[in-house]
């Protein structure tokens, strides 16, 4: 086995990343004949097929995902050297990157985000936003180094902690001034508009309302967050968003917020990282930030 594979390994795993020769190669700074020829030479090293494509594009084949493995443990240990030598280093020492459910990165993270690069002034820090399945993805992709879902996944490998405590909250318009009220508007199905479909807080407001109403219910698919208050506010449905975010994201808005029973109401939000001894120092120094 060569072991001057490190180059082609930084090259495999920024091909799997960007799921394309051409992007990767625009993010290495290089041609795609050295993108190519890197992966060439890496899969006669390991005797075997590492990439595949498909209708998504690049994947790795079942070797390659083994590879991936060991890229991704390499990539840990130099972005670890990088914030230990950050004085000598010319560019940025470390990077974190964070995915996060909207409504945690509105309301909970910039504060925890603001603590941790107070102290890790060096590390370059980006935040994107998405669905819980979408960041846990991204995060097993190697794509995302921690992210903020609303469950626990238990995943192979991965840690997920308790992050935050928040309580569920029925955002209505103005006019109606209790569930009890909401409960009994009428006889036709309750209107319920959501960001997306397969939301976890819309789930359980679904749940209450099986379990409270016999009206049933008709879902609303908006897109945003902002789309659906705006709609509540005006009559068009209600839905079901943390307190801490729907009060701060409401402005001006006259919307009603009515409380649910502590059996819907509690949320955790996780953050689910690799395990600590498979990802870099500026990650655990994050997480460690959580609960400092």
């Amino acid at each position: 086995m060569d072991h001057w594979i490190l180059p082609d390994l930084v090259v495999f795993l920024e091909v799997v990343r960007a799921g394309s020769f051409t992007r990767a190669a625009e993010r290495l700074h290089t041609v795609q004949s050295n993108v190519t020829a890197r992966i060439k030479q890496l899969e006669r090293i390991t005797g075997a097929k590492l990439l595949q494509r498909d209708a998504h594009g690049i994947r790795p084949t079942p070797a390659g995902e083994a590879t991936l493995a060991l890229a991704l443990r390499a990539d840990v240990i130099l972005q670890d050297l990088r914030l230990t030598f950050a004085q000598a280093a010319p560019r940025p020492p470390g990077r974190l990157r964070i995915g996060s459910i909207e409504t945690t990165a509105a309301s909970h993270l910039p504060a925890v985000v603001a603590r941790f690069a107070s102290r890790h002034p060096g590390v370059e820090i980006s935040v994107e936003t998405g669905s819980s399945a979408a960041l846990l993805q991204q995060l097993k992709a190697g794509e995302l180094d921690a992210v903020f879902v609303s469950r626990a996944p238990g995943l192979t490998g991965f840690r997920e902690i308790p992050a935050f405590v928040d309580e569920l909250t029925i955002v209505a318009p103005a006019g109606i001034r209790s569930v009890a009220a909401l409960l009994a508007a009428g006889k036709s199905p309750v209107k319920v508009l959501v960001q997306r479909l397969g939301c976890s807080y819309t789930e359980r407001l679904l749940a209450y309302l099986a379990l409270k109403s016999p009206r049933g219910h008709h879902l609303r698919q908006l897109g945003t967050l902002e789309g659906v208050l705006g709609f509540v506010e005006v009559g068009a449905g209600i839905a079901a968003m943390p307190r801490a975010f729907a009060t701060a994201a409401a402005g001006r808005r006259k919307l009603k917020f009515l409380p649910l029973p502590a059996k819907f109401s509690r949320l955790r939000t996780y953050v689910v990282a690799p395990d600590r001894k498979d990802t870099s120092f500026a990650v655990n120094e994050f997480v460690n930030t959580l609960h400092t």
